[in-house]
């Protein structure tokens, strides 16, 4: 047993996340268990840094016990267990004989008990089918009146959200509401925010593609919440709104919440990018690269998210890569192994290589685009009620740029209909008709400034700043009011790749798959 203090100070508490490179099957020898054994194992390495580190609560990712390797895309369905309510039963696996025959639980209430601080893991729940005269608020996601409603195979699969207190107690159940091509995984009937409280702070949980949709805000909107502690297996997508360290620093500060995100690290599906984020300050420590590394990120966290984190120096960030054999600690900015374009529609499927990275598109078509002239300008452009400006001036423009504004919903892979009000700068390319459908990764684009004002018609809008190389521009450098008006001043004279603001109308969103 590690023993650690609960925090650094009186106004802060640490966190650390894991953005793991799932292990690699070598032949076909290996089985699931095998799989899962091997993450497990990256799991306590990862746990056991952050606890001689000081770490209060540590978040793993989202399906970050499974490789993506095997034949079978739901091979893991089959070492789903079936979790408890912590609701209605009190269960700490660690020490009870009744879970020696579900590892999973097992080991993540160990590595919380054994270390000593918060675990937030994410594996699958397994429920039988249970036919009953009547349901209740406890058994509704499972429970049927008619038999023919049970799925294939009797069972319910459920992608499921855990949290262990620093004794290896299970203190949270999470079912995720909104899924993203999950083959044989079901939603819950009754979409429940989920909260637990701690010593240092109050918190909620989401994973994934949750945080598109409402009933993420509302979760976020109950009043004492503090951070929000978020596993997800992220793909990119551009326009780079999507790309997963951006929105998440977005969130932090357009819901006012700390977060606390990791990811899964696999290139090849646009996966990397996890962090620590305020929203005073944005992002406190990140990581976004396709290098094929496991890294562990940990910082101080305002236990107040409306405190000035000026007020709690230093966050005390560390950063480290934790590889098979050894443990090495960055003491520099992180490098970055990004090509100039990462687009599927313009490098074609995935590759083999685990560092080649690949990120989506998607739609543009809705978008009313402008290309920018010479090395200043300002210029106003509309789509249909919604207009949004932009004013700049740059050192040089031998880069091609476009300012693109939408009020289109959005369609996402035929799945979803995102309610929109957009607009953007952004370095890309004419691709397939569009004049602006590749867009690039790195720029040599100095802009000295650059503002946007924007006639929303929401409440809830999230800004972005990005430089080459998808580096979240310094938040000394841009500032946004809330409402209508981002102002960008270039400080430290890097190239800016990207300034935006993508607000969400959720009455329209719609669900069609």
């Amino acid at each position: 047993m590690v023993d650690i203090s609960l925090s650094v100070d009186e106004n802060s508490y640490r966190a650390a996340v894991f953005e793991i490179v799932q292990f690699q099957i070598e032949d076909s020898s290996y089985s699931g268990e095998d799989v899962i054994n091997k993450n497990l194992e990256k799991y306590d390495k990862a746990a056991k840094v952050a606890a001689e580190n000081d770490v209060d609560l540590i978040v793993f990712p989202e399906e970050g016990l499974y490789s993506t390797d095997l034949d079978d895309p739901t091979w893991f369905i089959n070492y789903g267990e079936d979790i408890p309510d912590p609701r209605t039963e009190s269960a700490n696996p660690c020490d009870q004989e009744e879970y020696e025959n579900r590892p999973v639980l097992r080991n993540l209430s160990c590595i919380a008990k054994n270390y000593g601080l918060y675990v937030v893991a994410d594996e699958i729940d397994v429920k039988k089918c249970e036919i009953k005269n009547s349901c209740d608020e406890y058994n509704a996601d499972y429970c049927v009146t008619n038999g023919n409603s049970c799925p294939g195979g009797g069972n319910f699969n459920f992608n499921t959200g855990l949290v262990f207190d620093g004794k290896g107690n299970l203190i949270v159940r999470y079912y995720k509401r909104y899924l993203f091509f999950e083959e044989d995984i079901n939603v819950p009937k009754i979409f429940r925010n989920t909260y637990f409280e701690t010593d240092f702070g109050n918190f909620t949980i989401d994973i994934n593609f949750d945080t598109m949709f409402y009933d993420s805000v509302k979760g976020i909107e109950k009043s004492g919440v503090t951070s929000l502690v978020f596993p997800t297996y992220w793909f990119d997508y551009t326009p780079l709104v999507f790309f997963a360290i951006p929105l998440q620093q977005a969130w932090s500060i357009t819901y006012k919440v700390n977060i606390i995100a990791a990811n899964v690290h696999e290139p090849r599906t646009g996966s990397v990018g996890s962090g620590i984020y305020s929203p005073d300050r944005g992002v406190l420590v990140y990581t976004d690269n396709p290098d094929g590394r496991s890294k562990l990120l940990i910082s101080n966290v305002p236990k107040s998210p409306t405190d000035d984190l000026r007020n709690i120096e230093p966050p005390n960030t560390k950063f480290f890569y934790l590889d098979d054999d050894e443990v090495t600690e960055l003491q520099e900015e992180e490098p970055r192994n990004f090509q100039k374009e990462c687009g599927l529609n313009v490098l074609g499927a995935l590759p083999e290589d685990l560092t080649d990275y690949r990120c989506q598109l998607t739609s543009v078509r809705g978008y009313e685009f402008r290309k920018l002239e010479g090395t200043s300008g300002s210029f106003g452009l509309c789509s249909k009620a919604f207009c949004c400006s932009l004013t700049y001036e740059s050192e040089s423009m031998n880069e091609n740029y476009y300012f693109g504004v939408s009020s289109m919903p959005l369609t996402f892979q035929d799945s979803y209909v995102l309610g929109t009000e957009a607009c953007f700068l952004a370095r890309c390319e004419p691709f397939d008709g569009r004049p602006c459908g590749n867009f690039i990764l790195k720029s040599d684009t100095v802009f000295l400034f650059a503002e946007m004002r924007a006639t929303f018609t929401t409440k809830y809008i999230y800004p972005y700043a990005i430089n080459s190389d998808i580096r979240l521009t310094d938040k000394e450098e841009w500032e946004f009011d809330g409402n209508s008006h981002m102002f960008y001043q270039n400080i430290k004279n890097d190239s800016l790749l990207f300034l935006g603001l993508y607000g969400r109308k959720f009455d329209e969103d719609k669900i069609l798959n």
